[in-house]
């Protein structure tokens, strides 16, 4: 009888194979919920760097709000132009917000008045 015989191996081998699987669940019981945060908390940290990098920059956005404004500023004028043409012409011209409707040039002595 030597320590591989058979006899003696089978109840040892059982003992480890026990102790062997109940680590393996007794881990996967402990680690799942600190994988499973730990994965939360890193796809949490990309989003962040991402938003970071994807930040406006605020000189650019002023650059934008400057040029939008001064677009804006270009259509109103071209606006007044055309409603003094309009008038110079013979029509009347009404605020379309003020009527609700997107109609505002009338011809004098026809619609509503």
């Amino acid at each position: 009888m030597g320590p591989w015989d058979p006899s003696v191996m089978g109840p040892i081998a059982g003992a480890v194979m026990v102790v062997a699987i109940t680590a393996g669940v007794a881990s996967v019981m402990i680690f799942r919920p600190l994988t499973s945060r730990l994965g939360e908390l890193l796809e949490q940290m990309r989003r962040d760097r991402q938003l970071r990098a994807e930040a406006p920059d605020p000189a650019r956005l002023t650059e934008l709000m400057e040029s939008m404004l001064d677009r804006l500023e270009r259509l109103e004028a071209r606006q007044e132009f055309a409603e003094r043409v309009i008038e110079g012409a013979g029509w009347k011209v009404e605020d379309a917000r003020s009527r609700g409707s997107r109609r505002g040039v009338q011809r004098r002595g026809y619609g509503s008045e």
